[in-house]
């Protein structure tokens, strides 16, 4: 004979409590950000970089607080700057001091990047 259990009685879900609402903070208007003061003041500046193979004076134009042009003012390095001539346009394209990499060229690059930096900090 098999033994036959009992039915279990299996208690009936209690009503889910629902969560409480977030309270929602009201919007509030933020009035748009009034224009600061340009970042460099006009003129022309130039500065120094320095690398283990010489130096790089750059010249920076500033006008109506951004940068219109840089440019190599001397080379005084081992080897011609030739090799780092497409560097001074992307100062103004870009409207700070980060340039590309040259290939071959890294020390000169840097240096020319520094000289930039010098400007621009003159020009604040």
């Amino acid at each position: 004979m098999t033994p036959v259990i009992p039915p279990v009685a299996i208690p009936a879900p209690e009503a889910a409590t629902p969560a409480p609402e977030p309270k929602v903070q009201p919007k509030t208007e933020v009035a748009p950000a009034k224009p600061g003061a340009p970042p460099w003041k006009d003129g022309s500046y130039l500065g120094w970089g320095s690398s283990r193979h010489g130096d790089i004076q750059a010249e920076v134009v500033i006008a109506e607080g951004h940068i219109v042009s840089a440019t190599i003012a001397q080379c005084r390095t081992m080897y011609s700057c030739y090799v780092i001539e497409k560097l001074p346009p992307e100062v103004a394209q870009r409207q700070n001091p980060d340039v590309d990499s040259v290939s071959g060229a890294t020390e000169s690059g840097d240096a020319f990047y520094w000289a930039v930096v010098d400007a621009l900090t003159k020009a604040k």
